[in-house]
């Protein structure tokens, strides 16, 4: 709780003594990514001895960006997200097997953003957004050839996001993903059945962060 307080009590501060730094008829080109690796243990019980497994995750997105500033420090733009992630687990219940899944995802967001810098270097960026999400699954059993399947899913977010923002100078930025709060909608089709979801999702400081760089050219 003292955390976020300073942390609401900082943005506060900078909105108050917000300077310019862009102004209308400007634009900029952004290139934003994120790598995440992750390993876990995990255990299988029922009426034969326990059996352990293990799940080896990496991913990386690259999301290229581009964004018109409508008004002073008022920028709307459009990117468009390019994702790999590659799943190893072995399968316990399959002697000897394992599974190895590739996940591909594309994603295109629009969005309206308003900065609120303090002395034009440091500061943020906050506003409305939209996202769809197509992805795509392929999942192999080195066991079983039978038991191998595909999938794909669509995926909708809408909501405000927040980025931190630095400027070391009056071109150039860098940008970290500090939080969202966002209503969310998810279609899943396998092979064999279908299944949708919705809700709503506030997330702060997660540990999958988006840092992205941008150049801002024009007046």
């Amino acid at each position: 709780m003292k955390k976020l307080s300073i942390v609401i009590a900082l943005i506060l501060m900078i909105i108050k003594t917000a300077n310019a730094q862009t102004q209308k008829g400007d634009q900029s080109l952004g290139l934003g990514f994120n790598f995440y690796s992750n390993s876990q243990n995990f255990n299988y019980t029922g009426p034969n001895p326990v059996s352990y497994g293990t799940l080896n995750s990496t991913s990386f997105t690259t999301i290229p960006g581009y964004s018109y500033f409508i008004a002073q420090n008022l920028d709307i733009g459009a990117s468009m997200g390019f994702g790999d992630e590659t799943e190893h687990q072995n399968d316990p219940s399959t002697p000897g097997g394992t599974i190895k899944t590739i996940n591909k995802t594309y994603s295109p967001t629009i969005y309206l953003r308003k900065y609120f810098l303090f002395n034009n270097k440091i500061g943020i960026r906050t506003g409305p957004y939209f996202l769809y999400q197509y992805s795509t699954s392929n999942s192999v059993y080195s066991s079983n050839s039978s038991s191998n399947y595909n999938s794909t899913s669509h995926y909708s977010q809408t909501g405000i996001n927040a980025d931190f923002v630095y400027c070391p100078s009056k071109k150039v930025g860098l940008a970290l993903n500090i939080g969202s709060l966002s209503y969310n909608h998810q279609r899943f089709d396998s092979q064999s059945y279908t299944t949708s979801d919705n809700g709503v999702s506030l997330q702060f400081l997660t540990s999958n962060l988006m840092l992205s760089a941008y150049y801002v050219f024009g007046n």
